[in-house]
């Protein structure tokens, strides 16, 4: 039987386009062998500092016998990503704890095992932050009635830029005896911004215990207090009233936790995420783009054994089916009749 040389090149054709994605799924699933020196360097990790043993051990006996089943066989990369994220919070569900896969860049010598380092420019990390205020959206001042509405949405950062933002928006609002501090969409970060920003309301010389962390390692606990020493203007004196909700996680959340604690604010809004083990990430296995945020360091309120893990931070003022916002302004209203 003869063939044209148009359905000879079609056939070639479709052939090829087959032996290119069969390469593509191969080269997407993840190897027996790479998946298990995943899971043992995540349960690994997990055991040697998550802060309750008897959590990480369920941890790892868990993800074992899960790859003992068979489960995390031939799953692509962004799959195992997922299924393990799954099912370490089906063990216990920690908000903090989870698996990423990013695909690694190339190097400049196209090795795909490298990683290549972003340029801060035009198409890098710093032109991100700067479109986000780095971190900082908004002030807005109500002159009639003395009231300083600021929308962090975040991340809470740790840089000259994002300080320099902060001092900038607290000095605006400065001279207001009511300030509004919207985080509701703010997922966390440093919980250094959070301590700076509350140093703000505080006199000079009155630092304040902030929050209290705890590790496995008790000998690594550490306790955070408001700074010293501020630019610009402080506000002790003001009506401070922060407001919460679903989207507050983690950094955002000590923050509220704290000013609630230290009895320096108002918190106003629906409970927060729950996001209360700090810890960070750590790659699983080097070159893969598999990493794990590891959660190391239970945090609690000053003098007490008790934080938002679990169950977010509690509103003193729950919004109901109102918007956080109007809540805090009617609170403000009210307070300004009795005046």
């Amino acid at each position: 039987m003869k063939f044209s040389p148009s359905v000879l090149k079609h056939a070639c054709s479709v052939a090829l386009a087959i032996s290119f994605a069969s390469t593509s799924i191969y080269a997407d699933t993840v190897s027996e062998s790479d998946t298990h020196e995943i899971i043992a360097n995540l349960t690994d990790r997990l055991v040697d500092a998550y802060p309750f043993p008897e959590i990480s051990a369920k941890y790892q006996a868990g993800l074992l016998e899960n790859e003992k089943a068979g489960k995390y066989k031939d799953l692509s990369d962004q799959d195992l990503a997922k299924q393990l994220t799954e099912d370490l919070r089906t063990i216990h569900k920690d908000v903090h704890l989870n698996v990423i896969f990013r695909k690694p860049a190339p190097d400049q010598n196209g090795d795909d095992q490298g990683r290549q380092r972003r340029p801060r420019g035009n198409n890098g990390r710093g032109q991100g932050r700067a479109r986000s205020n780095f971190g900082f959206n908004s002030v807005d001042l109500d002159s009639q009635k003395s009231t300083a509405y600021l929308d962090i949405p975040g991340p809470f950062m740790a840089s000259d830029e994002a300080f320099e933002a902060a001092g900038a928006a607290m000095t605006l609002s400065a001279h207001s005896k009511y300030v509004i501090l919207d985080i509701r969409h703010n997922p966390g970060g440093t919980g250094q911004m959070g301590r700076f920003i509350a140093s703000y309301f505080f006199q000079t010389g009155q630092e304040q215990f902030y929050l209290n962390g705890f590790h496995k390692d008790r000998s690594m606990d550490d306790q955070e207090w408001t700074y010293s020493y501020v630019p610009g203007r402080r506000n002790p004196d003001a009506k401070v009233y922060i407001l919460i909700g679903p989207g507050t996680g983690s950094a955002s959340e000590g923050f509220a936790y704290a000013m609630q604690k230290m009895g320096r604010a108002t918190i106003v809004g629906k409970p927060s995420a729950g996001a209360g083990i700090a810890g960070s990430f750590i790659p699983l296995k080097n070159g893969s783009g598999f990493s794990a945020f590891i959660p190391v360091k239970m945090v609690v309120g000053p003098r007490t054994l008790e934080g938002w893990e679990g169950t977010g931070v509690i509103p003193d003022v729950d919004s109901g089916d109102k918007n956080a916002l109007d809540v805090a302004r009617e609170l403000i209203d009210e307070d300004l009749k009795k005046n």
